[in-house]
């Protein structure tokens, strides 16, 4: 299954970056997930929920830091804005279109628990990031 095609995708948080640590890198390839248009405008619409939902920006971070790809970074909602801590935990993404748009709708589950084991259960595809501090992932 190729990443362009799928409707879920999990990843360990890691550490996160950003002031506020929301925001979470991709790989060239995990960046796949999100559709076209979303990628061409920088902007991917996250929601948790009716309430809590943004266009959250979205940036090539090009070669910055020696890594020999180029990586993504997404800034999620922050706690303040009504997002949650992220660090450490596991981000599950939903795509569903509704009209002509996308929606990533997320979850945040705590790594090793009941939640992360059954969506790596759901996973036809799991692998690790590059770099020193490789983070698990998963989609279908």
């Amino acid at each position: 299954m190729l990443i362009e095609t799928a409707t879920h995708l999990w990843l360990e948080a890691g550490n996160m970056s950003g002031g506020s640590r929301n925001q979470i890198e991709f790989s060239e390839e995990l960046i796949h997930f999100f559709d076209d248009e979303s990628r061409a405008s920088e902007k991917i619409f996250i929601a948790f929920d009716s309430k809590v939902k943004a266009f959250c920006p979205l940036a090539s971070r090009g070669q910055d830091y020696g890594q020999w790809a180029n990586i993504w970074r997404l800034g999620l909602i922050t706690e303040d804005k009504g997002g949650v801590s992220y660090p450490g935990r596991v981000i599950h993404f939903e795509k569903k279109l509704v009209g002509k748009r996308y929606v990533y709708l997320i979850e945040v589950v705590d790594k090793g628990s009941d939640e992360h084991i059954a969506l790596s259960a759901k996973a036809i595809f799991t692998g690790v990031t590059g770099g020193a501090e490789g983070r698990a992932y998963g989609y279908w």
